[in-house]
């Protein structure tokens, strides 16, 4: 089992885990209108049909609150990985856009996102690749101050075949708007 596999089954039972937890907890408290940038580093793994490699990602996220748990979310990702069982260098770019609901908002904020967009690889040992990536995620905000968070985050998306891709990182968030 490669690395990008068993980290995407790792993130597939945190994600239960909150999932669980979010059916006994209580409304988010955060403000509709709301808007939220963050930048995170990720290590990222992808694996494709006879092709796969893991390496580190840079990601920026805009989210927008639309109500008291939901925000409107917008990701994009450019990863570097070094060949798995290929000799070279791979890259990945993605973009993709869902919500993310917000199980709690105190200190500590853990949520869980959704979304769909596309995915583009290019590898010394393949030729440039496009697919449709459909992607979940958990994530914890730890709120410095209202207007300043930093967490962690855990994505795995696939795309719709036998490939998946994976983030595991960490993230800043600045937020404003919020009054």
């Amino acid at each position: 089992m490669s690395t990008a596999a068993r980290v995407a089954n790792l993130a597939s039972a945190c994600a239960a885990v909150l999932v669980v937890a979010a059916l006994g907890a209580r409304p988010a408290a955060a403000d509709e209108g709301e808007n939220a940038l963050s930048v995170g580093l990720a290590f990222a793994g992808f694996s494709i049909p006879e092709h796969d490699g893991d390496g580190g990602a840079l990601t920026i996220e805009y989210e927008r609150g639309l109500s008291d748990a939901f925000w409107l979310r917008a990701t994009s990702t450019g990863g570097v990985y070094r060949g798995g069982d290929q000799d070279g260098t791979s890259y990945t770019s993605n973009a993709v856009i869902g919500l993310t609901y917000v199980i709690d908002v105190l200190r500590y904020v853990p949520y869980l996102h959704a979304g769909v967009g596309a995915i583009a690889l290019r590898g010394d040992s393949f030729d440039y690749e496009m697919h449709p990536l459909a992607e979940i995620g958990i994530g914890l905000d730890i709120l410095a101050r209202r207007g300043l968070s930093y967490g962690f985050f855990g994505r795995a998306g696939t795309f719709l075949d036998e490939s998946s891709f994976i983030t595991v990182g960490l993230r800043l968030t600045w937020r404003w708007g919020f009054f």
